[in-house]
C-alpha cells in the first residue's frame, strides 16, 4: 500500500506476489466469482469485492447470483420489476434534449407547475417533439412537452436514468442507490431481502432494523445487487481482505488511483486479479500524471503529519517564551526615555499609559483629549511658565505706597 501511494508500482506489485492472478479477457469476472464462493459463510461477509467499471461489477454479481440460486441460498418466489441507472449527465447535457431516448425516466427534484409535478415525481420519456422539446408521460398518460433548457434542467433540478430489468428473491444481498430521508436509507448502504409476499418485500438492514416496502414503492426502483462494488462506491469501507479484478489496458479506469484504493481497502490481505499482469504493471507506471485523491493521501499519510504538527507545536511554544521576554523588556523601556523634546506633551501622554503593549495608536488618542484637560484648576497650577503673570500684579503693590509718600511730602 506504502509502495503504492509513493507511486512505486513495481515495487507494490512485488510485494502482492502470488496473489496477482492473470486469467483470460472473457474470464476475468468468473474468476473474482470462483474465488468468492470459494470461502465460507463468514469469510465471505469479511471480503470485499471490486471492479473499476460497472459492466465488469456486473457480470460478477450476475456469475454469483446464478451460483447461489444453484446452492439455494437465493430462493423463493420472484419480484420481478425495474431499476433505475443514472446515466451521470452533467447539467451541460441535461439542458440537451437530444440526450434524453424513449423510456428513459426523468426525476423531478423541485415542484414546476407547468408541468404539473411535485418534488420527488418521476416521468417517462415519450420521445423528442420539436426541436428543444422532450415529450414526458403524465400521470395519466398524457403527452407534456417539456423544454430542458428553459425548465428544470438549466439549474441541475433533474436526474435522467436509463431502465434495467431488476429481480429481488429471498437472500438476495442489495445496496441502495438513493437516499431516503424518511425511511432513513442512505446511499451504498447494504440490506437482505428477507421476504417476498404478494403485496410486500421484507428486507433486514445493515444496522439490523427491518424494513417492509410495497412491491410499488418508488425506492425498489433504486435498489442494485450488492455482492461487488465499483471502486468509486468501495471507498471510505475497510474490510479484512479484498479480491479485486482490473482489466491492464482499460482506456479510463487502469489508474493509479484505482489501484491504490483497490489494495488499500483490506486489513490484511489483497488478492488482484487481471488479464496481462505486465501490461497492467507497465501502464500503471506510465500514468505518472495520476495522483491519488487527497483525502486518500491524507489519511495514508497521517502518522508523518502528526510528527510534523508536534514539531511545529514545540518550536511555537519555544517562540512564544522569546516574544514574552521582550514584551518585559518593552514594557519596562517607558520609564528609561529622557524627558527632553517636548516636555509638556511627553509628561501628560506617560501618566495614562496603563497598558505598556497597547499599539502605537493609542498614545496619539492620549495627546488629543489633552487640551481639554488644561483648564482644570489642579492641573493648571502645577505648569512652570505660569507665574508670570501672576508677578504684574505684585509690582503694581509695590509701587503703589512709593507714589502716595511721595505726594505726602510734597504737600508738608
Amino acid at each position: 500500500v506504502r509502495a503504492s501511494l509513493a507511486g512505486d508500482v513495481r515495487g507494490a506489485f512485488d510485494r502482492l506476489g502470488e496473489r496477482v492472478a492473470e486469467v483470460k479477457p472473457d474470464n476475468l469476472a468468473g474468476a473474482v466469482a470462483a474465488r468468492w464462493l470459494k470461502l465460507s459463510p463468514e469469510e465471505r461477509e469479511n471480503t470485499g469485492l471490486m471492479a473499476p467499471s460497472h459492466e465488469l461489477r456486473q457480470t460478477v454479481n450476475g456469475h454469483i447470483r446464478e451460483r447461489l440460486a444453484r446452492d439455494g441460498v437465493i430462493h423463493g418466489p420472484a419480484l420481478e420489476g425495474e431499476r433505475l441507472v443514472s446515466r451521470g449527465y452533467t447539467t451541460a447535457e441535461k439542458m440537451q434534449a437530444a440526450n434524453y431516448a424513449p423510456g428513459d425516466v426523468v426525476s423531478f427534484h423541485r415542484a414546476y407547475r407547468s408541468l404539473g409535478v411535485e418534488k420527488g415525481d418521476e416521468r417517462r420519456v415519450l420521445g423528442a417533439g420539436t426541436p428543444g422539446v422532450v415529450m414526458l408521460e403524465g400521470p395519466k398518460g398524457e403527452a407534456i412537452p417539456w423544454r430542458p433548457r428553459q425548465v428544470a434542467a438549466s439549474r441541475g433540478a433533474v436526474e435522467v436514468y436509463r431502465v434495467e430489468p431488476m429481480e429481488l428473491r429471498v437472500g438476495d444481498r442489495i445496496r441502495w442507490t438513493r437516499n431516503d430521508a424518511d425511511l432513513g436509507l442512505m446511499n451504498s448502504h447494504a440490506a437482505e431481502v428477507t421476504a417476498v409476499r404478494e403485496d410486500r418485500v421484507s428486507f433486514l438492514l445493515e444496522d439490523g432494523r427491518r424494513l417492509d416496502l410495497r412491491r410499488d414503492h418508488p425506492q425498489l426502483r433504486h435498489v442494485d445487487h450488492a455482492w461487488a462494488s465499483t471502486v468509486h462506491a468501495f471507498q471510505g469501507r475497510t474490510v479484512d481482505n479484498v479480491i479485486a479484478v482490473m482489466e491492464a489496458n482499460h482506456p479510463h479506469l487502469t489508474t493509479q488511483k484505482s489501484f491504490y484504493v483497490e489494495i488499500s481497502r483490506a486489513r490484511h490481505r489483497a488478492e488482484l486479479v487481471t488479464d496481462d499482469a505486465k501490461a497492467l504493471c507497465d501502464r500503471l507506471e506510465a500514468a505518472t500524471g495520476e495522483r491519488v485523491s487527497a483525502l486518500e493521501g491524507v489519511a495514508a499519510a497521517a502518522a508523518a503529519e502528526r510528527a510534523k504538527s508536534a514539531e511545529r507545536a514545540r518550536q511555537t511554544q519555544a517562540l512564544e517564551a522569546t516574544r514574552s521576554r521582550e514584551t518585559k523588556i518593552k514594557r519596562d523601556a517607558p520609564a528609561l526615555d529622557p524627558a527632553g523634546m517636548r516636555v509638556p506633551a511627553p509628561a501628560r501622554s506617560r501618566e495614562p499609559d496603563i497598558d505598556p503593549e497597547a499599539p502605537a495608536r493609542k498614545p496619539e488618542r492620549t495627546r488629543q483629549p489633552t487640551p481639554a484637560r488644561t483648564p482644570e484648576p489642579e492641573r493648571a497650577q502645577p505648569l512652570t511658565r505660569a507665574p508670570e503673570p501672576a508677578k504684574a500684579p505684585e509690582r503694581v503693590k509695590e509701587r503703589a505706597p512709593k507714589q502716595i509718600e511721595y505726594e505726602l511730602e510734597l504737600e508738608l
